[in-house]
C-alpha cells in the first residue's frame, strides 16, 4: 500500500490507509466558545471537561465515528465530535526546508522563495497572498508537501482575511484556489466540502454557489448565467441550466444548457469571450473529457452556435501505436483568443492499447488547434502536434 512522507503535520494525511492516521494538532470551533470532551463516543456520555477555544490538543480521527479521541495537554484524554474540531496551525510551521528540498528546489525555478512566500502569506501581506494562492502547478513530491503548508497558511490567514482577499479576485482565480484547497484535503480525514462550510463560512460562499454570472462579455453587455444543481461541487453536481444573458435585463440570447456538460468539482468549466466581446466559448468538463463550443452573435439580440469542422490530425493516418488501441476520451480546451475570430484550442486524446504481455498501454496525444471563425462556421486553420 502506497504511503505519503508528509513533513507538515497539519496536513491531515490518513497515512498507510483507513484508521491508520496520527494524532494531530487541533483545537475546537464553537459559536459557544467551548466544547465538551467526553467520557464516551456520545452526545449522552458524561461531560469530563469543557474545552475552550484557543486551547491545542491532539486529536485521533475515529475509523467508522463521528467522535473522535482528543488528549488535551493535560493529558485527560476522552472524545469529541468531529464537527467541533478545527486544525490547528502557527507561524513556526512555516519555518524553511532543507536548501535542496522539493519547495525550495520549486521556488527557485520560479525566481520565489516558497517558504518566505508562505509565511508572508499567512500574515496576510497582499502581494504575498496573491503570489502564494496563484501557485497551482506542483506535483509529485512537491505537491504532497505544499498540500500541508497550503492548509496551515489558511488557518493562519483565516476566514475574515481569505475571504476578503478571494472577493476581489476573478471567478477562474478563486476556482483554481478551490481546486488547490481540494487537492489539499483530498487524502485528509475531514471532508473538505463540510470542512470549509463550518470553519470557514464567509470563503465557502465564494467558493460554493449555486448560481453564477460572473462570466461577463468585455462589453459588459452579455453575460455567461450557469445554474447548478447543488451549490457544493460533488461528484453529483452539474448544470442544470446554462445560457447567454443580456446584462441589461436579464433577456437570453442564446441557449446554452443542451452544450455544458459540467459535471462534478470542475462543473464551472470556463468561458472565453472574444476581445469585440461577438464571439464566446464555452469550455465543459466532466470527469476526463471536456468539450469548447463556440457561439456568436447573429444580430443585435441573439447569438448563434458555431460548427466547426472535424481537424485533420497530423501523422494521424501513420500513427502505428494507435492502431488497434481504444480511445478513452477527448479533452478540447480553449487557450486563448488570438485575434477577434481566431481561437487556440488544445487537444488532448488518452488512449489505451495493450502491450505484448497484455498489460495496459497508455498513449497520449496533444494537438495545437487554430480555429477560424467566419460568418457561421468554426475552420481549423492549422494544427500542430505538441506532444506525443
Amino acid at each position: 500500500m502506497k504511503t505519503f512522507q508528509v513533513l507538515v503535520l497539519t496536513c491531515l494525511w490518513a497515512v498507510g490507509g483507513a484508521g491508520a492516521a496520527a494524532a494531530q494538532r487541533g483545537q475546537i470551533h464553537d459559536s459557544d466558545g467551548h466544547s465538551n470532551l467526553r467520557a464516551g463516543q456520545s452526545a449522552d456520555a458524561a461531560v469530563i471537561a469543557k474545552v475552550p477555544a484557543g486551547e491545542v490538543f491532539d486529536f485521533e480521527p475515529g475509523e467508522g465515528s463521528e467522535w473522535w479521541r482528543v488528549t488535551l495537554a493535560s493529558g485527560k484524554g476522552g472524545w469529541m465530535h468531529y464537527s467541533r474540531i478545527m486544525m490547528h496551525a502557527e507561524m513556526a510551521d512555516l519555518k524553511d526546508g532543507d536548501p535542496g528540498d522539493e519547495l525550495a528546489l520549486y521556488g527557485q525555478g520560479r525566481g520565489i522563495n516558497y517558504y518566505r512566500l508562505a509565511r508572508g502569506a499567512a500574515k496576510g501581506e497582499p502581494t504575498a497572498v496573491k503570489a502564494y494562492f496563484a501557485i497551482t502547478d506542483t506535483d509529485g513530491g512537491t505537491a504532497e508537501t505544499h498540500c500541508g503548508y497550503f492548509m496551515d497558511v489558511i488557518h493562519l490567514l483565516g476566514d475574515e482575511r481569505w475571504s476578503a482577499f478571494l472577493a476581489g479576485q476573478s471567478l477562474d482565480y478563486r476556482l483554481a484556489v478551490r481546486s488547490e484547497y481540494m487537492k489539499a484535503m483530498e487524502m485528509g480525514v475531514f471532508e473538505p466540502m463540510g470542512y470549509l462550510a463550518r470553519h470557514f463560512p464567509k470563503t465557502a460562499a465564494l467558493m460554493f454557489r449555486k448560481e453564477i454570472v460572473d462570466w461577463v462579455s468585455p462589453d459588459g453587455k452579455c453575460a455567461v448565467r450557469k445554474v447548478f444543481s447543488t451549490a457544493e461541487p460533488r461528484e453529483n453536481s452539474k448544470v442544470e441550466r446554462a445560457e447567454l444573458v443580456a446584462k441589461d435585463n436579464g433577456s437570453v440570447l442564446a441557449e446554452l444548457t443542451p452544450d455544458d456538460q459540467g459535471m462534478g468539482i470542475d462543473r464551472e468549466g470556463r468561458v472565453l469571450w472574444s476581445p469585440d466581446s461577438r464571439r464566446v466559448a464555452l469550455y465543459s468538463v466532466a470527469g476526463m473529457s471536456a468539450e469548447t463550443v463556440i457561439y456568436q452573435a447573429a444580430g443585435t439580440a441573439k447569438f448563434s452556435r458555431v460548427e466547426v469542422s472535424e481537424p485533420e490530425l497530423p501523422g494521424r493516418a501513420g500513427d502505428a501505436e494507435l492502431k488497434g488501441a481504444k480511445q478513452i476520451y477527448t479533452h478540447v480546451e480553449p487557450l486563448r483568443w488570438e485575434s477577434p475570430q481566431r481561437l487556440i484550442l488544445r487537444r488532448h486524446e488518452y488512449w489505451e492499447g495493450k502491450h505484448a504481455d497484455g498489460s495496459i498501454h497508455s498513449i497520449g496525444r496533444t494537438y495545437l488547434m487554430t480555429v477560424v471563425v467566419a460568418g457561421g462556421a468554426g475552420r481549423v486553420e492549422n494544427v500542430e502536434v505538441e506532444r506525443r
